[in-house]
This record gives C-alpha cells, sequence and structure tokens, in this order.
C-alpha cells in the first residue's frame, strides 16, 4: 500500500513555524470530514487565521483508499498531499474509526507548503 509519505523539505523553520501556528491557534468549527473511507480519512480544519488538514490512514487502507485521498486532496487544490506533510505522528494502537485495524498514522497536511 502505497499510502505513507514524509514530511515536507520545505525550510525547516517555515515548517516548525506553521505546526507552531497550529498548536496555537483556536479552531473555528467542528472539523469538515472529506472523506471517511475503510481505512483511510481527510479532514479540513478552519482554525482562525489557519486551514490545515489531517489525514489517518489505518493499516486497513486498500489502494481505492489511495485513489480516494489523491482525489480528496485534488479537488481541495493540493496536487499531491505528500509533499505538504508537515508532522506525521504513528500511533501504535487500534483507531476507534477503522474498527479492526491495529495501527494508524496522522499526517498534519498544510497546503501552503511544497517541496
Amino acid at each position: 500500500m502505497a499510502l505513507s509519505g514524509g514530511l515536507a523539505t520545505a525550510k525547516p523553520h517555515l515548517v516548525r513555524n506553521l505546526v507552531d501556528e497550529i498548536e496555537r491557534a483556536p479552531i473555528r468549527e467542528a472539523p469538515s470530514h472529506l472523506l471517511v473511507s475503510v481505512g483511510a480519512m481527510v479532514c479540513k480544519i478552519a482554525a482562525v487565521g489557519i486551514t490545515y488538514y489531517h489525514l489517518v490512514v489505518s493499516d486497513q487502507a486498500t489502494d481505492d483508499c489511495e485513489k480516494d485521498v489523491d482525489a480528496t486532496f485534488q479537488e481541495e487544490g493540493i496536487q499531491c498531499w505528500r509533499d505538504s506533510a508537515i508532522e506525521i505522528v504513528h500511533m501504535p494502537r487500534p483507531n476507534m474509526f477503522f474498527p479492526g485495524s491495529t495501527e494508524s498514522t496522522l499526517y498534519v497536511i498544510h497546503p501552503e507548503v511544497t517541496r
């Protein structure tokens, strides 16, 4: 399954500043679930002064999940989400959104960051 990616190679201070901004910015509204599939979920989060995405990929993700994730980000104007990942958190435990999963990975995607 190819649904994986590394951190964006943007200048480290830019990535660090965006992560800090995300952590400090109050969320304005409930996250929008743009995609919920058998093994992946994309949420759009609107906070004060910043919009970003959470992508959660479980160990149950399929090739169809990958296609759906890519299409969802393209609809949002992000051609390659892998190039915009600013934080990756591996969670080695079941995820309640994916019954039967044993692990998942959270990607924080910011549209202003590209490789």
